[in-house]
């Protein structure tokens, strides 16, 4: 896991370098009739990656946009029969999780256009899709992915800046990798925040925004690498109810970059105060706990998820487990 993880400013740096060719490529497949609606289709830390691109084509073009739901056609038999001219989005780290390719060639028969993101461009999911967006990251074996899901998250980024104008420039993608290898060089601030949880089995992880996916994808490489029973929260939901879990011997920690949604989840930490509950911040705050780089766009969630990453794999090490093969847990997934 840790050397993988470590790949990941060369991983990023690459993609970024094809950014003019995927974002032209993706214009040129829409260029006859621009989409109705965008759908993302994904499990796991692909569906997180899937929430930003969800964000970023929303908040860049306006459009319809939704998170499949692929019990929906699987167990339900409901087909996509309202998705003609629509974009559908299928990510998939394998390219082989069976209902991501089934419902890829489902989608593409029902008249949407279909962009593959995976890692393999050889996959069924690559050859299913009618443009293939390869990550081009290498092998990775650690059970809990790391390298493929910001490689995800970038290339949902190139999607929505291929859509319409106003995404992340080529310049912007360029600059993440330097930040994210910032991130990397800073081990000791997550040897820290995992030493304040080691006496804990539950967590509240917290974001908004940009933050979100992060939020959510962290919690998961918790869950993954310790057992730690970690729950992410948008910060808006997390005020509704659930803030109740915390307490004395339930931590929070909060992701809080220099978006417009981030002031919320800083605004949060008093009402966690009150509940004497001990808060972990991870941001671009200067008295954030586990700190990166403010860049002020959507792309700030491939450093905090990187954070997240580190917080993990710190954490297992400091229980004494193996972060690279969790108990029970395979590293392809394949649901039908």
């Amino acid at each position: 896991m840790k050397a993988e993880m470590r790949q990941q400013p060369e991983v990023l740096a690459a993609l970024a370098d094809r950014w003019p060719t995927l974002t032209a490529q993706v214009a040129a497949l829409l260029d006859s009739a621009p989409p109705l609606g965008v759908a993302f289709l994904a499990r796991g830390s692909s569906d997180h990656a899937a929430l930003l691109g969800r964000y970023a084509v929303e908040v860049q073009t306006g459009l319809p946009t939704c998170l499949v739901a692929p019990s929906v056609a699987t167990a339900y038999g409901r087909p996509p029969e309202g998705f003609r001219g629509w974009l559908l989005v299928a990510l998939s780290q394998s390219g082989r999780t069976p209902e991501i390719v089934d419902l890829a060639h489902r989608y593409a028969d029902a008249g949407a256009r279909v962009i593959g993101v995976t890692n393999d461009g050889g996959s069924a999911l690559a050859s299913a899709a009618h443009l293939s967006i390869a990550l081009e990251a290498g092998p990775e074996t650690a059970v809990p992915a790391t390298k493929t899901v910001t490689g995800q998250l970038l290339a949902v980024l190139a999607v929505a800046a291929g859509l319409a104008p106003g995404g992340l420039t080529q310049a912007q993608a360029a600059a993440l990798p330097e930040a994210v290898a910032r991130v990397l060089a800073d081990g000791e601030s997550a040897d820290r925040a995992a030493r304040r949880l080691a006496d804990h089995d539950r967590l509240a992880v917290v974001g908004r925004g940009a933050c979100y996916p992060a939020a959510l994808e962290s919690a998961l490489k918790l869950q993954e690498t310790t057992g730690l029973m970690a729950h992410g929260f948008s910060t808006a939901d997390f005020r509704h109810g659930p803030i109740a879990v915390c307490g004395p011997d339930a931590p929070a920690l909060l992701l809080a970059g220099s978006g417009p949604a981030d002031a919320d989840t800083l605004d949060v930490r008093a009402a966690l105060a009150a509940r004497r509950a001990p808060v972990l911040l991870a941001g671009t705050a200067p008295d954030a706990d586990l700190p990166w780089p403010a860049l002020g766009h959507l792309g700030e969630c491939l450093p905090a998820t990187v954070r997240g990453q580190q917080l993990a794999l710190a954490t297992a090490r400091h229980l004494g487990i193996d972060p690279d093969q969790p108990a029970g847990l395979n590293k392809v997934t394949l649901t039908n």
